[in-house]
């Protein structure tokens, strides 16, 4: 009996032929580091401004950031989990 474990089915292209075809460019040198330093800062529930700023920032309404807020806590961070964006 042959032993079929690593025979790819007929009409299927063998992977290392297609790395081969196809290689992936590194591209590490050529991209910039993102730092999203809105994630570190917190939102000031107290500051109208700051809840009108960040409520159009997320697309929703002030009292439903408000209502995050209690919920998940004043981190920008975690209101983007909260809300997955």
């Amino acid at each position: 009996m042959e032993n079929n474990i690593n025979k790819l089915p007929e009409g299927i292209p063998d992977p290392e032929d297609i790395r081969e075809q196809y290689p992936i460019e590194e591209d590490s040198d050529t991209l910039e580091p993102f730092d999203d330093s809105s994630e570190h800062r917190v939102i000031n529930a107290d500051d109208p401004q700051e809840l009108e700023y960040w409520s159009g920032q997320f697309q929703i309404s002030t009292e439903a950031l408000k209502a995050v807020v209690v919920l998940r806590g004043n981190s920008v961070r975690e209101v983007k989990k909260y809300l997955s964006v």
